[in-house]
C-alpha cells in the first residue's frame, strides 16, 4: 500500500510538474509573440492587431495538437475582435464588415474549392474544415497576398513536421494548426519584405 501512495506521489508530481512546465511555456510565447511584433512595428494599430492574431493562433495551436479541433468559437471571437479593435480605431462599420467578407473569402473560398476537388479525386479528406475556416480569420488580418504566403509556408512548415513525425512517431496523424499558425508568425514578421523582393526580381524597375 505504502509503495502503490509512493507511486501515485511521483505520478502527481509529475504531472504537476508538467502543468506547470506548459503554462510556463504558454506564458513566454505569448510574451515572445507581443514583443516581436512591437519591435516589428512599434507601438499602434499594427502591433496591437497583430498580437491579438498571434495569442489568439497560439491558443488554437494547442487546442490543435491536443485535439485535432479547431473551435468555431475561437474563429468567431478573432472576427469580433477584428471588429472590435477597428471601430476604436475609428473605422466605418459598413467599411469593416465589407473587409472581413472580401479578405476573408480571398484565399478561404478559393482553398474550399480546391479541397472539395482534391478530396472527390483521392476520395479521402485532404484538409480539414477547421483549417480552412482558419485561413478565412488570417485573411480579415493579413492582406490577401500574405495570406497566400501564409498558406504557401504552412505547407512547407507541416510538410518539414510530417516528416519529422514520421521519423520518430510514424503512422500517427498530424494537426495542421500548429503550421499555419507558425507559418502566419513568420509571414506578419518578414513576409512583406519577401514579397517585395520577389517582385522585385521577377519584374525589375
Amino acid at each position: 500500500m505504502k509503495q502503490r501512495d509512493r507511486c501515485e506521489t511521483k505520478q502527481e508530481g509529475r504531472e504537476k510538474t508538467r502543468h506547470q512546465t506548459a503554462k510556463t511555456a504558454f506564458i513566454l510565447t505569448g510574451i515572445l509573440i507581443s514583443v516581436s511584433m512591437v519591435l516589428r512595428f512599434s507601438f499602434g494599430w499594427q502591433a496591437l492587431k497583430f498580437t491579438v492574431m498571434g495569442c489568439l493562433l497560439l491558443v488554437i495551436s494547442i487546442i490543435d495538437y491536443r485535439s485535432f479541433i479547431i473551435p468555431d468559437g475561437l474563429i468567431l471571437l478573432g472576427l469580433v475582435l477584428y471588429v472590435s479593435l477597428s471601430l476604436f480605431a475609428g473605422q466605418a462599420l459598413p467599411e469593416v464588415v465589407l473587409h472581413v467578407l472580401l479578405h476573408g473569402c480571398s484565399v478561404a473560398v478559393p482553398l474550399l474549392l480546391f479541397v472539395l476537388l482534391a478530396d472527390f479525386m483521392t476520395g479521402q479528406e485532404t484538409m480539414g474544415g477547421g483549417d480552412i475556416k482558419l485561413f478565412f480569420l488570417l485573411g480579415v488580418y493579413l492582406k490577401p497576398s500574405l495570406t497566400w504566403l501564409t498558406l504557401f509556408l504552412s505547407c512547407v512548415t507541416g510538410l518539414f513536421w510530417h516528416v519529422l513525425q514520421c521519423k520518430w512517431k510514424p503512422g500517427e496523424a498530424f494537426p495542421f494548426g500548429p503550421s499555419i499558425a507558425a507559418a502566419a508568425w513568420l509571414t506578419v514578421l518578414w513576409g512583406q519584405p519577401v514579397l517585395d523582393w520577389y517582385l522585385d526580381f521577377l519584374l525589375p524597375k
